[in-house]
């Protein structure tokens, strides 16, 4: 009885290994028990539109076959299946969203729960779809455009292999603007970029036929040209300055002689913003003449170093004068090694006298000249010739407290070198109905620094007259002086009051 258990037993263990074993063996004959093994390397293929590709490889487990673009498909789908041993699968390549750029379609293979990629296949893009040209060349796709310093270009549509009127031109510079009229595309830089060169490797144009890209061109402009200087406004010569510098009007160009508030705003575009500014001054002697950086002015620049200038006036305590500015583009500016260079090239010298080279003429932003404090408060003329000479301030401390003791105040004090014996016309530019000596209402007096007080007729020769070259409401007097010290003019009126004084210096050569 014991014996049948134990066999029964026995057999039960045999059933069940017999049964493992099985098992196993399905497993193995189902699936199989190596690793996937896929292809040492991505196998590579450049196509056309409507060829076929074969894919070979070799399986050891059951695999799947995928494309990732819809122009390669097996048989119509983009996934196959199969079982171990040698493939070959075919790919066919439509013309689905074909443009003019070359499309990639990625092979990928996957056993078990592993996958790899196999294989990649280029399909060509459309070649020449379109040309476009003007008149020295012809782009194709891929070509560089190159903007002139003009800003502008112009393409013609010269060949294109689809309905022209489903062309859309599109740009990824957003400096530049893209117009199209029939079969003439136009570019031009837009303003704010005309002064900058643009050389970025990913602008771009591009022109589709309902969005899909049928050729692009890589675009570059120049900018400006380098010797070139605009402004804005066009020209500010001949700029005449208030004596306090907080006016000014354009005296050359504007008939209507508005004037402005100071400072002047000025725009300079010069290439890339690479410009160097030059200061000049009206010398008697010399003429215009630069000057060099670290000199005082009396008109400062201040400079966004972007070109836009703002440019002010101190106020001018003595006699009228005039500055210049100019502005080279660095193009030209690096061509002159000093200050000397510079002023050879910007000036020329006429008689003695420098004045701005013609040709040089567009580099000169203004010419300023700012009126004279004394002005409006006194004149003095050549007596033969009626020509106005200079008269400036007297700050002398000895004179200034002189006349101040005569209640006249500093800015009414003059001074002035006048020839022995010779004619001259004063004008101390009161209103008529205050001072008119030829009918007694006013008066002048003359007092040598030595205390000497000279008498008119005698010491000097007067004559009261009205001439309208000053306006009705002067009176100017003809004037000649036979003293030979330093002697002081002081002009009162009916009423003994002093109102002004000049100061004169007798030149007896």
């Amino acid at each position: 009885m014991k014996k049948m258990k134990a066999t029964m037993i026995s057999k039960l263990w045999m059933g069940i290994f017999t049964l493992t074993t099985l098992l196993v063996c399905a497993c193995e004959e189902k699936g199989g028990t190596d690793a996937p093994a896929f292809p040492n390397e991505v196998a590579t293929y450049t196509v056309a539109t409507g060829d076929k590709v074969t894919i070979s490889f070799t399986a050891n487990t059951n695999w799947q076959l995928s494309s990732d673009a819809m122009w390669c498909k097996v048989d119509g789908f983009l996934d196959t299946y199969g079982k171990a041993g040698e493939q070959n699968v075919v790919f066919t390549i439509s013309a689905d969203g074909q443009s003019v750029d070359d499309a990639k379609a990625n092979i990928t293979l996957r056993m078990g729960d592993q996958q790899a990629l196999i294989a990649i296949i280029t399909r060509a893009g459309i070649a020449n779809a379109i040309v476009l040209g003007n008149d020295s060349i012809d782009y194709k796709h891929g070509q560089t455009l190159l903007i002139g310093p003009e800003g502008m270009a112009s393409l013609i549509i010269k060949e294109m292999t689809f309905d022209a009127n489903s062309l859309y031109p599109s740009t990824t510079a957003e400096w530049l603007n893209l117009d199209r009229e029939g079969d003439v595309i136009t570019l031009s830089v837009k303003p704010e970029f005309v002064k900058y060169s643009q050389t970025n490797e990913t602008d771009s144009i591009c022109f589709s036929d309902k969005d899909v890209p049928m050729l692009r061109l890589h675009v570059e402009y120049t900018g400006m040209e380098a010797q070139k200087i605009v402004l804005e406004p066009e020209t500010q010569w001949g700029i005449q300055v208030s004596a306090d510098g907080l006016t000014y009007k354009n005296s050359l160009y504007d008939m209507s002689q508005e004037i402005y508030d100071a400072p002047i705003q000025v725009s300079v575009a010069a290439l890339n913003d690479a410009y160097t500014l030059y200061y000049a001054l009206y010398d008697k002697e010399e003429g215009c003449k630069l000057i060099t950086p670290d000199a005082e002015l009396w008109y400062t620049v201040t400079d966004d170093a972007s070109g836009n200038l703002t440019i002010s006036f101190a106020e001018n305590t003595d006699n009228e004068r005039t500055g210049y500015l100019f502005v080279l583009p660095n193009a030209v500016d690096a061509t002159l090694n000093s200050l000397n260079e510079v002023a050879g090239f910007l000036l020329v010298d006429t008689t003695g006298i420098n004045e701005v080279r013609a040709e040089c003429e567009q580099y000169l932003i203004a010419e300023f000249t700012q009126e004279s404090i004394l002005a409006g408060s006194f004149h003095l003329i050549d007596g033969p010739t009626f020509e106005y000479l200079e008269v400036a301030l007297e700050t002398e401390e000895m004179w200034v407290e002189f006349a101040q003791s005569y209640g006249i105040a500093p800015n009414n004090l003059f001074k002035a070198e006048l020839v022995f014996a010779h004619p001259y016309i004063l004008n101390p530019m009161f209103p008529l109905a205050e001072w008119d000596p030829s009918v007694g209402n006013g008066d002048i007096q003359v007092l040598g620094v030595s205390g000497t007080m000279y008498t008119s007729g005698e010491d000097y020769l007067e004559e009261p007259t009205l001439m309208e070259a000053e306006g009705e409401d002067n009176m100017l007097i003809q004037f000649r002086s036979y003293i030979e010290e330093t002697y002081i003019i002081i002009f009162v009126d009916a009423n003994k009051i002093a109102h002004k004084a000049l100061v004169v210096t007798p030149n007896l050569d």
